[in-house]
């Protein structure tokens, strides 16, 4: 094989590695919520700990408190920080799309999204006046 051949197919490896399908199957999961900020503020203990969220391809299901919220995402792993879209059709944001930031280190799952409109974060970050949601998830065990 040249070495033309074998670098296509070494690029082609890579791309596939990091296909937002793929990357969909990686955070498929029930999640613990581990913490949440709004605006700099963190949400209360007793939230958190009773707080869930179920990936399953490109849906999400999350209960935080009272509030259910369930809609469907989109991934860009190519980003960098990777990027995440979520639309919702139940909850605070229905009928609205939010941009985000995320990433996925060993079972942990964080995102950072920026308020319907706004624009996408880009640091996970969630100083006063920004708006932003920043929420650090636990993969369950099976």
């Amino acid at each position: 094989m040249n070495r033309y051949a074998l670098l296509a197919l070494v690029a082609g490896f890579l791309v596939a590695a990091d296909d937002p399908k793929d990357e969909l199957k990686k955070l498929e999961g029930t999640y613990s919520m581990v913490s949440s900020e709004e605006k700099g503020k963190k949400l209360p203990e007793e939230i958190v700990k009773e707080a869930r969220l179920k990936m399953e391809g490109n849906t999400h299901t999350a209960k935080v408190g009272t509030v259910t919220i369930v809609g469907t995402q989109k991934v860009d792993p190519l980003k960098n920080p990777a990027e995440i879209t979520a639309s919702d059709s139940e909850g605070p944001y229905a009928g609205k799309t939010r941009l985000g930031i995320y990433k996925l280190e060993g079972d942990q799952f964080t995102f950072c999204f920026a308020l319907p409109g706004e624009n996408r974060p880009e640091r996970f970050s969630t100083t006063s006046g920004t708006g932003h949601v920043m929420v650090v998830w636990k993969k369950e065990k099976k």
